[in-house]
C-alpha cells in the first residue's frame, strides 16, 4: 500500500512511518523536523497551502493519507485562534479534498480536547463541547474531514507521549515541549523538583500504541470517529508518579498542585478521558493499559541510554 504521512517528522508521524514502512511504500511530509529514515520520499508541505497539497499528491498519488500535522500548543492556540483554524481546520479540508479527488482514505488525528470535561469518560457518541481555541479548531477539522471526504477516519487520542533521547528533545515550532512523558522523564532524571496538577484527568496514550491503532484502521474498512487512547484514566500527577516508579526515579520530586496555580492561558477540561471500545470491537485493536505502555516506554529509554 502507498501511504502518505503528513507531519512525518513529528512524534506520532515518525512512529507511523516506522511501523508502516515495514510492509508499505511510505512517503512523508514535514515543516521543520524532517521525516525519519524509512520513507520512500520526503516532501516539504504546509497543508494550509492548497497548491502545495496538490503538488505533493500529484507526486505521491497516495492510497491512504495519515494526517498527524497540527498546531497543537494549547496556550498558543488560545492567543492565535485564527492561525489554529487555518492549520487545524482549513489545512485539513485541503487534504480531505485531495483525498476525495484521488479516491484515497483519509485518517485525521484529532484530540480529547474536543470535550469539555463534564461527563467523562467519553465514547464516540458523546457530544463534543470544546473549552478552548485548540479544541474548537480540532473539532472544526473533524467536521471538515468528514464533510469533505466520506472515506475519512477521525482518530481521537489523549495526552500522547513517547520516549525521546535528551539530545533530540527539542520543542515544537510553536514552543511546546515535544511531549509530556519525555519531558517528565528528563526532568526527573536531572533530579528537578516538579509541580504537577492533580485535577486534570486524561487517558495518556503511548505514541507507539497510537501508531498501531492507526495502522489497524488503515487496513480496515471502517470509517467515522474512533477513540484510540490509553486504557487507563489518570491525573497528570498520578501519571507522573507511576512513570517515576517504572523508571526507578525519585517520585518525591513530584509535588501536587491544582490547575489554577499554573495560570494557563487556555482552559483545560477537568476530565477528558476516553473510552476506546469501538476500535476493539470493530477493528480488533486493543489499546494498552498504562502499566504495559510504561513498560514499553521504560524499555525504550534504557535502550536509548546504552
Amino acid at each position: 500500500m502507498r501511504l502518505l504521512v503528513v507531519g512525518a517528522g513529528g512524534q506520532v508521524g515518525a512512529k507511523v512511518v516506522a511501523a508502516a514502512s515495514k510492509e508499505n511504500e511510505v512517503h512523508g511530509t514535514y515543516m521543520t523536523r524532517r521525516p525519519p529514515t524509512g520513507v520512500a520520499g520526503s516532501w516539504l508541505l504546509d497543508k494550509t497551502e492548497a497548491a502545495q497539497v496538490a503538488e505533493v499528491f500529484s507526486g505521491v498519488n497516495p492510497e491512504v493519507v495519515v494526517d498527524t500535522a497540527a498546531l497543537h500548543n494549547v496556550d498558543y492556540c488560545e492567543s492565535h485562534p485564527e492561525e489554529a483554524l487555518a492549520v487545524n481546520r482549513d489545512g485539513t479540508a485541503h487534504l480531505a479534498d485531495a483525498c476525495r479527488e484521488r479516491g484515497a482514505k483519509y485518517i485525521f488525528v484529532s484530540t480529547d480536547y474536543v470535550f469539555d470535561g463534564v461527563g467523562a469518560p467519553y465514547s464516540e457518541e458523546a457530544t463534543p463541547r470544546p473549552l478552548n481555541a485548540y479544541g474548537v479548531s480540532k473539532l472544526e477539522g473533524e467536521k471538515a474531514a468528514l464533510e469533505h471526504n466520506p472515506d475519512t477516519v477521525v482518530v481521537r487520542p489523549s495526552v500522547i507521549y513517547s520516549w525521546v533521547p535528551p539530545e533530540n528533545a527539542t520543542g515544537s515550532s510553536s514552543g511546546r515541549p515535544l511531549n509530556f512523558g519525555a519531558w517528565l522523564a528528563h526532568q526527573l532524571a536531572a533530579k528537578k523538583e516538579l509541580n504537577i496538577v492533580t485535577d486534570q484527568i486524561s487517558s495518556p496514550t503511548l505514541a507507539d500504541d497510537l501508531a498501531g491503532a492507526i495502522l489497524a484502521l488503515v487496513r480496515s474498512e471502517s470509517r467515522g470517529v474512533f477513540h484510540a487512547a490509553g486504557a487507563t484514566p489518570v491525573s497528570r500527577y498520578e501519571f507522573s508518579s507511576i512513570m517515576a516508579r517504572h523508571l526507578g526515579l525519585n517520585e518525591d520530586l513530584i509535588h501536587p498542585i491544582s490547575t489554577p496555580q499554573l495560570k494557563q492561558a487556555a482552559k483545560r477540561p477537568v476530565d477528558s478521558s476516553l473510552i476506546s471500545d469501538r476500535i476493539w470491537g470493530e477493528v480488533g485493536y486493543k489499546m494498552m493499559e498504562l502499566d504495559k505502555a510504561l513498560d514499553v516506554f521504560t524499555s525504550q529509554s534504557r535502550e536509548g541510554s546504552r
